[in-house]
């Protein structure tokens, strides 16, 4: 299936009742290798829904993220709520000792090679298997997760309908945009940034890098932003958050910057932040679909 030559997706996991859905775990083999990966599946889901995947960050460090999806995930209420499947890709120990997803490597940048192509090939998958909605597919990553997340936006803007990136890294180190606007070959990707002031493996200035390149790929390079508004601290969400938002439709930016937090995602395991803001960057994903 695709240009990384499918070779095999099975079952490997009864199914687990999780709230009102059921969530089970599934195994992918391409050219590019072998990844497990987990798919929820709200109760009486209809055919033609979105499907969003989760992308962890690294696991094996302290304050790593879990390799599977844990129950408090926001993913899975908001699932609930308003319909739609989650999948959620787990990396392969053997193939990256920390569990960290290797948006790094030279293989990932050249479509249907790499591990990005192992990811693309579970969502395509995925949006079969679901009987999903190929025009509203959609993908969030947290660190190292998120720069492997930008990777599908680059090399698979015909997969993605728009994309979170939480405490990333962009696409190549580029701040122009140029690298990422060539390998989307000029294809806009809406895009949510959530990134914290007091971040120390992803700091403010990976995220300006970042948020540069994202404006300039899709075609607003040097633009202000049209609207800003404060999210106060409320509940679970630990830190207020700054809230600015560029473009509109397929070149829609939205950068969050959380005041206060460090690298590690909130209690609702999306963001930096907790379950407001979790459920912001949903919104802005499911507003938007392929064409």
């Amino acid at each position: 299936m695709g240009a990384s030559g499918l070779v095999s997706g099975t079952g490997n996991a009864a199914p687990v009742e999780h709230g009102r859905g059921t969530l089970v775990t599934k195994t992918l083999t391409n050219a590019a290798g072998t990844r497990a990966y987990q798919v929820y599946t709200p109760k009486g889901l209809a055919p033609g829904r979105p499907l969003i995947a989760w992308v962890h960050g690294t696991s094996k460090v302290r304050n790593g993220d879990p390799m599977g999806l844990r129950p408090s995930n926001t993913l899975l209420a908001e699932a609930d709520r308003l319909g739609f499947s989650v999948v959620a890709p787990i990396q392969s120990l053997r193939a990256n000792g920390a569990g960290m997803w290797q948006f790094f490597e030279p293989a990932g940048l050249t479509r249907g090679q790499g591990e990005v192509s192992i990811l693309a090939d579970i969502l395509r998958r995925a949006v079969r298997d679901q009987r999903a909605d190929p025009t509203r597919v959609f993908a969030i990553g947290h660190s190292a997760g998120g720069g492997a997340v930008h990777m599908l936006g680059a090399l698979y803007s015909d997969v993605v309908a728009a994309i979170g990136v939480s405490a990333g890294f962009p696409f190549v180190g580029d701040p122009t945009g140029t690298a990422l606007r060539n390998a989307r070959q000029g294809r806009p990707v809406p895009t949510f940034l959530v990134h914290g002031d007091r971040d120390d493996v992803a700091p403010p200035v990976i995220g300006a890098v970042e948020l540069s390149a994202v404006l300039a790929a899709n075609g607003l390079g040097g633009a202000r932003p049209r609207g800003v508004v404060t999210v106060p601290a409320r509940g679970l969400d630990r830190y207020p958050a700054r809230i600015s938002r560029f473009g509109s439709g397929r070149s829609e930016v939205e950068l969050a910057e959380v005041i206060g937090a460090g690298h590690p995602t909130g209690p609702g395991g999306v963001t930096l932040d907790g379950p407001r803001l979790d459920r912001r960057l949903i919104e802005f994903l499911l507003a938007h679909r392929l064409r």
